[in-house]
């Protein structure tokens, strides 16, 4: 059924939502861990490692057209994968030998990690895959919040919108978006746009992709925005699990900047809460709306019976058709990916 529309409510309001939020999700998220623990994943063993083929060089030859590829959306979560073990996360990625970056040779990569004093959870990397395409890619990769700490993901569900002067003043009137994700993604950005640039001087004809997880779904929406602005041709934008950003008017100049030749393909994975936060109402800012196009895997096995929903960005046949959206497993696997296992490959010992 159709999920009827929401109102933002005021802060007293919002601050037991989350309360309610963080109960529910802590109760699921400990049975899901305990599932991990007894090697129990989605109903089946979920892949540890993508499902890449045998080589890499065959398998990432993909045009850049701008259906939906499911190996191309399986490469990109596998590079969200990655992105957990950069930074404070976990270890692997600065010398490239974590398990998923295993999957990908000779593959250089620039891990970012805000560690200043008001540190945000901006962490990932941006790197250089001569065997993605004819001329290699350039990947900008977001990890979300350590999934083992419930007091994250709270922090990750600001509900302030704000007004973003530099979209404002590119042509996006009436935009507004969550404060949270949008300082997260400026304290990265340095690094971001350095790290990029650096490799198109070495490699000018290289694709440029653009992946998160979670709360790194936002950030690559926000890194899209910042890098075409710049000047960066985007070749596309896989995102799984991603919160919502900003406002319809936000959405919508997402859509025409990034161009209907350049994917964005926004993966939901069933029960998933996180998608539909923050919540699509019709509050001050005229509500949290999603950028299109959502791709919708509607079955516990997370990488079955893919829809490609309409290009609104909240077609109410997808995962809006959910009465209740409340299982932190469906968050944790995309695409046959199992990001706690992973994470916790990302923690041990080398």
């Amino acid at each position: 059924m159709e999920v009827n529309p929401r109102v933002l409510p005021p802060e007293p309001v919002c601050d037991l939502r989350r309360s309610w939020v963080a109960t529910t999700i802590a109760v699921v998220l400990t049975l899901s861990l305990a599932r991990v623990s007894f090697g129990v994943a989605d109903g089946r063993r979920e892949n540890a490692e993508p499902n890449l083929g045998k080589s890499p060089r065959s398998v990432f030859s993909d045009s850049m057209s701008s259906a939906y590829n499911e190996t191309r959306s399986k490469r990109m979560v596998a590079m969200c994968g990655a992105a957990y073990c950069a930074g404070t996360l976990g270890h692997g990625v600065g010398n490239w030998d974590c398990d998923v970056c295993k999957q990908f040779p000779d593959v250089n990569a620039s891990e970012f990690d805000d560690k200043g004093v008001l540190a945000t959870n901006g962490k990932g990397f941006v790197a250089f895959d001569p065997h993605d395409g004819k001329y290699g890619s350039i990947v900008v990769s977001f990890s979300g919040t350590d999934p083992l700490q419930i007091q994250n993901w709270i922090d990750d569900l600001d509900y302030f919108a704000m007004t973003p002067t530099d979209y404002v003043a590119a042509g996006c009137s009436g935009c507004k978006v969550d404060r949270g994700f949008y300082y997260t993604y400026q304290a990265v950005q340095k690094h971001v746009r350095e790290s990029v640039a650096n490799y198109k001087k070495s490699h000018p004809k290289a694709a440029l992709w653009i992946t998160g997880h979670s709360l790194g779904g936002a950030l690559a929406v926000h890194a899209a925005v910042d890098l075409r602005l710049i000047g960066n041709d985007i070749t596309g934008v896989y995102t799984f699990g991603q919160p919502r950003v900003g406002n319809k008017a936000f959405a919508q100049w997402f859509s025409e900047g990034l161009g209907s030749s350049r994917p964005h393909y926004r993966v939901t994975h069933r029960f998933d809460p996180v998608p539909h936060l923050p919540m699509d109402n019709k509050g001050p800012i005229g509500g949290f709306f999603h950028v299109p196009t959502e791709v919708y895997y509607p079955k516990q096995h997370s990488d079955e019976g893919a829809v490609v929903c309409d290009g609104s960005g909240e077609d109410p046949s997808c995962s809006d058709s959910n009465f209740a959206d409340i299982l932190i497993t469906d968050h944790l696997f995309y695409v046959g990916f199992h990001f706690a296992k992973n994470y916790i490959g990302c923690k041990l010992p080398a």
